[in-house]
């Protein structure tokens, strides 16, 4: 016969049973909570949409398995050092990392966000933004923006062009005008359009709205009556005149920049400098200055912009 002391003591360890399961239980649970939840949720503020940097980009460039997450306490990650290294990047304007309530890791990114791509003579080339930060040109990121080519120093640096460049930007007519930017020793800038078979003298940075006003006005007004094959240069750095080159004979194939992404060098623009030699721009001056006067300002309903 079973004793009541028999009973009571496997009743009492039946209950020692269910309360170490269920502290066993709400000690995993606990640690659950404690650990970061696999993955990695990526928002990239590119309000342009230009793809330039991608949530898989930035996975990348973390540096983080994000599957094996899930191993590591929340108290032990180092979200000051994630954003140490997302930051180092030139492609990267800010970052911010934070852990939700659920375990996740979430990354908030502004992308630099480029507006041209610089080839020195001799040189890696390279991107710039608007304020003129260098972005490093590698073959896995990749934006269609104006190229810039050219002599560049202290005095006539890269970003002088900025300013052009953002009034390019801000156009969609000119975005398609404008190939190629090249900026001369001394300073002179060349646009190469998209129209093949002419280049722009554009001078300087000064006067960007009028001097590309008088350029629609020669397109519209003269192109149609003289032809695209006439004139091999069109300058408008003179304030107030649009003066036309003739050409001299018929023009070779424009030597656009080669990229080799390897080396990211380019090759020399030639034709440019011939077409812009001030000899032959003198000759352009004393051949057409009677023939181009002023041109009139469009009609006021008419909007400013080359037309193409």
């Amino acid at each position: 016969m079973i004793s009541r002391n028999s009973i009571m003591m496997c009743v009492l360890a039946a209950v020692m049973l269910a309360y170490l399961c269920f502290a066993m239980m709400i000690t995993a649970d606990s640690a659950s909570r404690d650990n970061l939840r696999p993955g990695i949720d990526v928002s990239v503020s590119d309000t342009l949409m230009t793809n330039f940097i991608t949530p898989a980009d930035i996975i990348r460039e973390c540096g983080l398995d994000p599957d094996t997450l899930g191993r590591c306490r929340i108290g032990d990650f180092g979200l000051d050092a994630l954003e140490k290294r997302l930051s180092s990047s030139d492609k990267v304007e800010s970052v911010n990392a934070w852990i939700s309530t659920t375990g996740k890791v979430h990354v908030d990114v502004v992308p630099m966000t480029p507006v041209a791509r610089i080839f020195e003579k001799g040189s890696r080339s390279y991107y710039i933004n608007s304020q003129g930060k260098r972005i490093s040109a590698d073959p896995r990121y990749h934006l269609d923006v104006p190229v810039v080519l050219g002599d560049f120093d202290s005095v006539y640096p890269a970003t002088r062009l900025l300013p052009l460049l953002d009034h390019i930007a801000r156009r969609p007519d000119l975005s398609a005008l404008v190939s190629t930017l090249v900026q001369q020793p001394g300073g002179n800038i060349i646009i190469v359009p998209s129209i093949v078979g002419h280049v722009i003298n554009f001078g300087d940075t000064a006067d960007v709205d009028d001097k590309f006003r008088r350029l629609r006005s020669f397109y519209l007004q003269v192109v149609p009556h003289r032809g695209w094959e006439m004139y091999d240069t069109i300058a408008v750095k003179w304030r107030g005149r649009v003066v036309a080159t003739k050409r001299k004979g018929r023009l070779a194939p424009t030597a656009l920049a080669t990229v080799f992404e390897d080396s990211l060098v380019y090759n020399e623009f030639d034709d440019v400098e011939t077409m812009t030699d001030p000899t032959t721009v003198a000759d352009g001056l004393a051949d057409e200055e009677k023939i181009l006067p002023q041109l009139p300002a469009p009609s006021p309903a008419t909007k400013p912009g080359p037309g193409r």
